[in-house]
C-alpha cells in the first residue's frame, strides 16, 4: 500500500500570479495655419487636429498546483483589452494634450475596458504510481495533457451589414481549442526479472542450487536435467530487455460566428469542458443557446482536426553479441471543414468535407525477392487475380447489395475497378496476404514491426579473435504503407448507401486518390571485418522497392533497386620518405591509409495498366563506381589526400545515352588548429 501513503494531496495550491499593463497613449497633431489672401480667416482657423489614442489594458493570471507528488496542473490566462468610452482628450478638439489630455490618462485608470483577444492554458502531468506498486514497478509511464482555448474579437466595421430579411451580422467573434494527449511508457525487463528472481548467471543459479542442496555431488547427479531446462528458460525470458512506447494525440475546433465575449476572467462559454480543450460538440448547443450569428450569407468554415501518433521499440538479446531492434510506428491526421447556417436558434450543417492522409509500419517480406526485371510481373498478376476474391467478399458484407454477377463475372456494385476492389486487392497482392484473409478495412489499427539486427559474437570466441580485431553482421528492414490525400465524396447519399455509379459501381463513403507501399533492405546483408594488421574488408547489399497505386487511372508504378558494395581498405604504419623543404632535408613518417570502392546498382522503373498488357519501362539505369582514396599524414596538421572516382551509367530507356565521368587529383589540407 506504499501508493496509497504517497499520495499526499496538497489543498492549496503552490503559486498564484497575476500581472496587469496599463499602457495608455495620447497624440495631438496641430497643422500649420497658412493664410491665403482672399480666403476667410476664420475658416483658416478652423482647421481640426490630428488626434490619436491607443488605450490598452492587458492582464494575465496563473497559478500551479501539485495536487500530489505524481500529479501536476499549471493554469494561465492572458487578456488584451481596448478602451472605447473615455473621451480621449476631455475638452475642446483644439485644446492641446498638455492641458486636457494628460487629465484623460488618468480618467478611468481601473476600466478593463473591450477584450479582443483571451488565450489560455490547462496543463496537466501525471506520472503513474506504478513505482510504488512492487510488481509493477518495472512499469515507467507518464501522462500528460495540455488544453488551450482562444477567444479573439471580431471586426465592428461590418457589425451593422443587415440580410434583406432584417438580420444582423454582428460582431462575428470565433473561438477555437484543441488538446493535446501524450502518453510514454517504458518497460523494464531486467527490472522485472529481478523482481520475480529470474537470473540468467549461471554462476547465480549454481549458488542457489548449492544452498539448497546440501550435498554437491548429489545435486550434480540428481537435478542435471532440471538445472539445465530452468537456466534455458531462464536465459529465453531474459532476452527481451526493454520496451518502449509512446503515443501523442492531437484534436481540435475552430467555431467563427460566435457573438458573446469573455468576462473579465475569460468566463466558462460556450463551456466548462470548451474552455479546457474539450472536444465535446458545443456546435448545437451554441445555436440553441443564440450564441451563433443567424446571418444567411455567412460563409466562414467551421473546422475540426484531429491526428494521433503511435510509435513503439523494443530491444532483445538473446545472447551476448546479438542485439535485436524493432520499431513499429502508426500515424493518422483527419480535418474536417464544414459550412453551416443557423436558422431558428438550430445548427444546419453544409457541405462537409473530411480530408487526410495514413500511414504505418508494415511488413512486405513475402514478395520481395520476386521477378524485378521487365515482364516479371508475378505480384501484378496476383493483384489482378485477387479482384473477384475480394470482390465477393466485399459483397457478402454489404447488407444492400446482392451477389448477382455482372457479365464481367464480378457481383453488382462491386466491378474490378471499383475503389474498394482495387485497394484490398493491391495490399493482398503486394503483402503476400492471403485475399481471403486480408482486412477489408484500408485504415488499419495495428503496425507491423520492422527491425535492425546486429551480431558481434564471433570476436568472442577466442580462436576468432586472434584473427579478427573486429567481425559484424548487419542487416536492417524497413517497409512503410500510407494512404495519401483521402478525403469525403461529395457523391455519396447516407440515405442511399446502395446508391452507384455510371459504371454500376458501389459509391464510397470516402475518395482515396494515391496508395504508396516502400520497402528497404538497408542492408539486406552487410560484412564489416578488420584483421589484426589492419586490413579491412566490407560487403553490402541493399534492396529496395516502392509500389504506388493510382486510384485516379488505374495505373501501378513500380520502382525497384539493388546495391552492391564491396570495399577494402589497409593501414601502412610508419611509412616514411626524404624530402627537402626550404633547402633542408627532412624525413617524414606517417600513416598511409588506403580505401577502395567498388558499387554497382541497377534501378528500373516500370509503369502497369490493368486494362492492358502494356508495361513500359519509363525510368532507370545501371550505375557502376569506382573510388580509390589514399590519405598520408605528412605532420600532425598537413595531410596529403590521393582520390579517384570513376562513374560509368547506362540508362535502362533509349533516350538517354551512356555516361562516364573520371575525376582524379591530390587534396592538401593543413589545420590551423592544435
Amino acid at each position: 500500500m506504499q501508493w496509497l501513503q504517497e499520495l499526499n494531496f496538497n489543498l492549496l495550491p503552490n503559486s498564484i500570479e497575476g500581472a496587469a499593463n496599463i499602457n495608455r497613449i495620447l497624440n495631438n497633431q496641430k497643422f500649420r495655419q497658412v493664410y491665403l489672401e482672399g480666403v476667410d480667416s476664420q475658416i483658416q482657423r478652423d482647421l481640426p487636429n490630428l488626434q490619436q489614442r491607443n488605450f490598452l489594458f492587458d492582464y494575465n493570471y496563473a497559478f500551479t498546483h501539485n495536487l500530489s507528488r505524481s500529479l501536476r496542473v499549471n493554469f494561465n490566462a492572458a487578456t488584451s483589452s481596448i478602451i472605447r468610452e473615455l473621451d480621449p482628450f476631455g475638452g475642446s478638439l483644439g485644446a492641446p494634450v498638455s492641458e486636457s489630455g494628460s487629465r484623460a490618462l488618468w480618467e478611468g485608470i481601473l476600466n478593463p475596458g473591450e477584450p479582443n483577444t483571451h488565450i489560455q492554458s490547462l496543463v496537466v502531468n501525471y506520472k503513474l504510481p506504478f513505482q510504488y506498486i512492487p510488481l509493477l514497478s518495472f512499469i515507467d509511464a507518464t501522462y500528460n495533457y495540455t488544453g488551450n482555448f482562444n477567444w479573439i474579437r471580431g471586426s465592428e466595421a461590418l457589425s451593422q451589414v443587415v440580410s434583406e430579411d432584417g438580420i444582423p451580422l454582428g460582431i462575428v467573434n470565433t473561438i477555437q481549442n484543441n488538446n493535446t494527449k501524450t502518453l510514454t511508457g517504458a518497460l523494464s525487463f531486467s527490472k522485472l526479472y529481478s523482481i520475480l528472481g529470474l537470473k540468467s548467471k549461471k554462476n547465480s543459479f549454481n549458488a542457489q542450487v548449492k544452498k539448497s542442496v546440501p550435498n554437491d555431488s548429489i545435486a550434480k547427479k540428481k537435478y542435471p536435467l532440471l538445472k539445465k531446462g530452468l537456466t534455458q528458460l531462464v536465459d529465453i525470458l531474459t532476452a527481451i530487455k526493454r520496451v518502449q512506447a509512446n503515443y501523442k494525440e492531437n484534436n481540435g475546433s475552430v467555431l467563427p460566428g460566435y457573438l458573446p465575449a469573455v468576462g473579465f476572467a475569460g468566463g466558462l462559454r460556450p463551456s466548462l469542458g470548451y474552455t479546457f480543450g474539450s472536444q465535446a460538440d458545443i456546435r448545437y448547443e451554441a445555436a440553441r443557446q443564440g450564441w451563433l450569428t443567424e446571418y444567411p450569407n455567412f460563409n466562414q468554415p467551421f473546422t475540426q482536426l484531429h491526428s494521433s501518433r503511435l510509435q513503439a521499440s523494443a530491444q532483445v538479446v538473446p545472447f551476448k553479441g546479438l542485439i535485436i531492434d524493432l520499431n513499429a510506428e502508426r500515424d493518422y491526421s483527419e480535418n474536417t471543414l464544414e459550412n453551416f447556417k443557423v436558422e431558428s436558434q438550430n445548427y444546419i450543417s453544409q457541405n462537409s468535407n473530411l480530408y487526410g492522409n495514413f500511414g504505418m509500419s508494415t511488413i512486405l517480406i513475402q514478395t520481395a525477392f520476386s521477378s524485378s526485371r521487365g515482364s516479371g510481373r508475378s505480384n501484378f498478376e496476383k493483384f489482378r487475380d485477387a479482384r473477384k476474391i475480394i470482390a465477393n467478399r466485399l459483397a457478402q458484407n454489404s447488407n444492400s447489395i446482392s451477389l448477382v454477377q455482372n457479365i464481367d463475372g464480378y457481383p453488382v456494385g462491386f466491378g474490378k475497378n471499383q475503389q474498394g476492389v482495387l485497394i484490398n486487392s493491391f495490399l493482398s497482392a503486394y503483402s503476400g496476404v492471403n485475399p481471403e484473409n486480408i482486412s477489408l478495412n484500408p485504415v488499419r489499427n495495428t503496425p507491423l514491426p520492422n527491425w535492425n539486427i546486429k551480431f558481434t559474437g564471433l570476436t568472442e570466441l577466442k580462436s576468432i579473435a586472434k584473427i579478427f580485431k573486429r567481425l559484424s553482421l548487419n542487416h536492417a528492414y524497413r517497409a512503410s504503407y500510407t494512404l495519401t490525400n483521402f478525403q469525403s465524396n461529395f457523391d455519396y447519399n447516407p440515405l442511399a448507401p446502395e446508391q452507384t455509379d455510371k459504371l454500376g459501381n458501389l459509391i464510397p463513403k470516402s475518395l482515396f486518390s494515391n496508395i504508396n507501399l516502400v520497402e528497404q533492405f538497408n542492408p539486406l546483408i552487410r560484412l564489416d571485418v578488420e584483421l589484426i594488421n589492419s586490413f579491412k574488408f566490407l560487403a553490402e547489399l541493399r534492396k529496395e522497392r516502392a509500389i504506388s497505386l493510382s486510384l485516379d487511372n488505374n495505373l501501378i508504378t513500380e520502382s525497384r533497386g539493388d546495391e552492391y558494395v564491396v570495399g577494402m581498405g589497409y593501414r601502412v604504419k610508419d611509412v616514411r620518405f626524404r624530402t627537402s623543404i626550404g633547402g633542408r632535408r627532412v624525413i617524414l613518417k606517417g600513416d598511409l591509409n588506403i580505401k577502395a570502392d567498388v558499387s554497382y546498382r541497377d534501378n528500373i522503373t516500370v509503369l502497369r495498366n490493368l486494362e492492358y498488357d502494356n508495361n513500359q519501362v519509363t525510368a532507370g539505369q545501371r550505375l557502376m563506381a569506382i573510388k580509390v582514396t589514399a590519405d598520408y599524414a605528412l605532420t600532425r596538421n598537413l595531410t596529403a589526400q590521393f582520390f579517384y572516382d570513376h562513374n560509368f551509367s547506362e540508362f535502362a530507356i533509349s533516350t538517354a545515352f551512356p555516361q562516364t565521368s573520371i575525376r582524379s587529383g591530390f587534396t592538401i589540407r593543413y589545420n590551423f588548429g592544435n
